[in-house]
């Protein structure tokens, strides 16, 4: 008789962009087992996902092969536990803004009992990053710099209209050997407690801060900006020679009106010298977006913004003063879009971006990847996608496609990094 006994095999320490595989293995030839994973975010909100599987005829278990005879995800991929993962409120969105670390726990079960469990550890920064807090000169935020990296090239990383601080992106990016600055610009200490008229004088503050740090590539200073974030850093590169690269992801190349007004009241999103920048009103007086958006207040149901900004798209002309100059832009740009998009047409967007960097002859290298039937909540890969909606928006995309596309947005934006920094 065969003495079989049951072991998990998983990495207890990895990166948080790590693709990582668990394994099983002492178990009888098709039996079915089942893999439970479980963490709880920094809302302390706990999420969990589960996948049945049948052990092959070495009596193993190995998710990068097989695929799950039921659980919350159904297809063939190593990290779907991770990306499949659930909370209890489908309105929650996972919160995660912090380079901590985060415990996961993992459980091995057969017929509803626990046969094995393991605690694994899921890194955003690793040893060899220093983490600086940042408040001078005005500036706040967190400066994350590689030990082993002489001179590395920076880039500023911008969050959405969400506001705060969120060091997730800054920090997996230091991993990959650049020197990153995470710089909230609004609902953060004492900056602006809404995105209106935000001074792009603060991020000229912000490129004169990483100018005085010494080590750095001051050569290769880029831009990285998230949703709201992406029309930002579009709108900075075509300000401040001293940005050499810029990535909007998921963004516009169009100043929108602030977010937070009263809706009786609108003005700019962004200013220079005391001044609103010209910008594209939402038409929310509009008959039918007055009706749909009442419909949705009503039944409390998140608000869809998407017909709202294409309503607006119609009444910006090619040379609408909203409209951001981004073949000023002193280097490469990349663009990452979504097709699903339910807050904003973020690949329309990129489109018009790319056709005005062609009709101006832009000298750089510029490319739009646009992510098929995923939504607009696209962050670094391994996050839960599960989300469709907060209380608030409508995201739009799907649990997988939102998976495969956060993978795909992670690789074209390294790749992106690697090649405008050789």
């Amino acid at each position: 008789m065969i003495n079989r006994q049951p072991a998990i095999h998983i990495p207890a320490i990895s990166q948080w962009d790590e693709k990582i595989n668990i394994k099983l293995s002492g178990f009888a030839p098709g039996e079915s087992v089942e893999i439970a994973a479980e963490v709880n975010d920094e809302a302390d909100v706990n999420w969990r996902s589960r996948a049945v599987f049948q052990a092959d005829d070495a009596g193993e278990v190995d998710p990068a092969m097989t695929m799950p005879l039921e659980g919350t995800y159904r297809v063939k991929d190593q990290m779907g536990l991770f990306w499949s993962m659930k909370a209890a409120d489908p309105t929650c969105a996972f919160q995660k803004k912090s380079a901590r670390p985060s415990v996961f726990n993992i459980e091995v079960k057969q017929n509803g009992n626990i046969l094995l469990r393991k605690k694994i550890k899921r890194l955003i920064i690793s040893e060899t990053i220093i983490r600086e807090e940042v408040n001078a000169h005005g500036v706040a935020g967190t400066f994350f710099r590689p030990r082993s990296v002489e001179h590395p090239p920076v880039v500023i990383v911008l969050g959405g209209s969400d506001g705060g601080l969120d060091e997730t992106t800054a920090g997996m990016l230091s991993n990959s050997g650049y020197a990153a600055l995470a710089l909230p610009y609004f609902q953060y200490g004492d900056l602006p407690k809404k995105l209106i008229e935000i001074p792009l004088e603060y991020f000229q503050k912000a490129l004169a801060w990483l100018l005085e740090q010494d080590g750095l590539n001051h050569e290769r200073i880029g831009i990285f900006g998230r949703s709201k974030g992406g029309e930002l850093a579009l709108l900075i590169g075509s300000h401040f020679p001293g940005i050499r690269f810029v990535i909007s992801h998921v963004g516009g190349g169009i100043v929108f009106q602030g977010v937070g007004l009263k809706r009786l009241r609108q003005t700019s999103s962004w200013s220079v010298g005391g001044s609103p920048l010209p910008y594209a009103p939402l038409p929310f007086f509009s008959f039918s977006l007055l009706g749909k958006w009442l419909k949705q207040k009503i039944k409390r149901q998140p608000q869809c913004y998407l017909d709202a900004y294409q309503h607006a798209l119609r009444h910006v002309t090619e040379e609408h003063p909203s409209i951001i100059k981004a073949e000023r832009i002193q280097g490469p740009v990349l663009l990452t879009s979504s097709t699903d998009d339910m807050v904003w047409p973020s690949a329309h967007m990129s489109e018009m971006v790319i056709e005005r960097l062609k009709k101006h002859r832009f000298p750089h290298f510029f490319k739009h990847v646009c992510l098929k039937q995923a939504g607009h909540h696209i962050r670094p890969p391994y996050f839960p996608t599960t989300a469709r909606n907060s209380t608030n928006i409508v995201y739009g995309g799907g649990t997988e496609a939102d998976a495969l596309a956060s993978e795909a947005f992670w690789r074209e934006l390294l790749q992106f990094l690697k090649d405008v920094v050789e």
